[in-house]
């Protein structure tokens, strides 16, 4: 293999943080070189079945666990592109009260409504962010007619989709390319201003001297297969490795102030329902709708479908309800999504791995909100015409009636019975003046050290309560141009 010319600045990962950093400082006229762990896939390889996506596109086959006394089942992307390739290309400004509260807490500098305005415009521009193009499908219309006939507020989740055609792939790759993915989006206009990428080249240290990183040493696979250890050296390096994979590389590198010790994340239940008309959830986009009546506390929404997540949801209460899996395109899938207040952290994996230790302990506010959004979402199903709905609950298969529902409103379902998911993890290197709190100032330098910055979901101070793609980008495009113009 040819050898591999020393940039100017290093981006390791190229999700929606690294992507966006590179793209602006490649822009800037710096030598940029992206490392991506992952392989690099065209939109042939997209749209295949659950499990062959799940090896190609997702980190452990998708199989991530979060430890802990409620343990929750996280999925992130592992390709070129990041989780932007398997998500649902949902996008939220960071709410106001959000960004105050960054402030407040954090001491989070020039990050106010009208600071991000321009950074969240000129993204969803470039990412078309809009509306769904055509009708809703049955699973949305069904959820609006349950919203208004609680007399609760909706919205319609914007997403970053040109055309959408309604396949069902999001997330095993959009094979239309409609998805504004980063490989789709920035990735290749970052390269047309000169950046380079290199996937398959997994970093597993950071070199450090003085205060400075001088350098990275990574895993780099050769076109015969074989694994090579290479030293990279750069005069900057920005860490957008995700929400467990930044922390866990900065700590093998002995950086641990502040870092993995805030992870944070939007607990989810899921629920399916069973309609008396045919939903065909199986071959639509998923449910465009939210309800904003309980933000921020408790989300409700629509959740990806395929008869594998239907298993899945099932295999909680099989014995039950394995017979309903012939019924399958009178249903469709639904989620609670609490803000998560619980306290978690990731640690680099054990026993000479490099991989990540993952930790998340459920609050009782969580358990609180899980079991009212719980309540509030099987009651707005059966207002929908719902005749049975499937909450993701151990010993609790089939809700039928409202009154069956409403009381878990005031009742608890055993934290040990719920199954929970989520694919939106933060805040394990927030970001803020207040050191006491902080693991790089307002604009991702990592403190006591003068070239080393983070830029991707680790960032978010803590939890944002709406999905985190539109805020991590924001933040990113804005530190990006902030180290521009400090570096005239």
């Amino acid at each position: 293999m040819n050898a591999i010319r020393q940039p100017q600045v290093l981006v390791i990962g190229s999700g929606a943080g690294g992507a966006t950093t590179a793209l602006e400082l490649a822009r800037a006229g710096l030598d940029v070189l992206i490392l991506e762990e992952g392989r690099r896939f065209g939109l042939a390889d997209y749209g295949g079945t659950a499990p062959e996506a799940m090896r190609k596109l997702y980190r452990r086959r998708g199989m991530t666990p979060i430890m802990g006394s409620t343990p929750i089942g996280y999925v992130e992307g592992c390709c070129v592109g990041g989780s932007t390739e398997i998500n649902s290309g949902f996008w939220h400004r960071t709410p106001p009260e959000i960004l105050l509260r960054w402030k407040a807490q954090f001491d989070l500098q020039n990050a106010a409504p009208g600071d991000l305005e321009p950074h969240f415009a000129a993204l969803e521009a470039a990412l078309h962010v809009g509306l769904h193009p055509g009708q809703w499908p049955p699973s949305t219309v069904a959820f609006a007619r349950g919203i208004d006939a609680m007399g609760w507020s909706r919205q319609e989740v914007p997403r970053a989709v040109s055309g959408c055609s309604d396949q069902n792939c999001c997330a095993s790759g959009c094979p239309s390319g409609a998805k504004q993915s980063m490989t789709q989006s920035l990735l290749p206009a970052a390269e047309a201003a000169g950046a380079r990428l290199l996937p398959e080249c997994r970093v597993k240290l950071l070199l450090r001297r003085r205060g400075r990183v001088v350098g990275v040493l990574a895993a780099r696979q050769r076109e015969d297969g074989v694994e090579e250890l290479v030293r990279l050296d750069a005069e900057h390096v920005f860490v957008c490795a995700g929400p467990t994979e930044t922390p866990a590389l900065l700590r093998r590198s002995g950086i641990r102030y502040h870092v993995g010790a805030n992870f944070a994340t939007h607990p989810m239940l899921k629920i399916a329902a069973r309609f008396p008309e045919t939903m065909d959830s199986h071959r639509t986009v998923l449910p465009l709708l939210q309800v904003k009546e309980f933000w921020p506390d408790i989300s409700l929404g629509g959740s990806y479908y395929s008869l594998g997540h239907l298993a899945m949801l099932f295999s909680e209460n099989w014995p039950v309800l394995r017979d309903r899996m012939a019924q399958h395109r009178n249903m469709a899938i639904y989620y609670v999504a609490v803000r998560g207040t619980g306290k978690g952290s990731v640690q680099p994996a054990f026993l000479g791995e490099d991989g990540a230790v993952v930790r998340y302990e459920l609050s009782d506010e969580d358990h609180r909100n899980l079991n009212k959004g719980l309540a509030r979402l099987s009651t707005l199903l059966l207002e929908a015409g719902a005749e049975e709905v499937y909450p993701c609950v151990h010993g609790l298969p089939v809700i039928r009636t409202k009154m069956e529902s409403i009381r878990w409103l005031d009742e608890r379902v055993p934290k040990s019975a719920l199954s929970l998911t989520t694919v939106h993890a933060f805040s394990t290197c927030p970001i803020g003046e207040r050191r006491d709190r902080c693991a790089a100032d307002s604009y991702g330098r990592v403190y006591d050290h003068e070239n080393l910055y983070v830029n991707d979901a680790s960032i978010l101070p803590d939890s944002p309560g709406v999905n985190p793609q539109g805020s991590v980008m924001a933040l990113a495009r804005r530190n990006a141009l902030h180290f521009k113009e400090d570096h005239k």
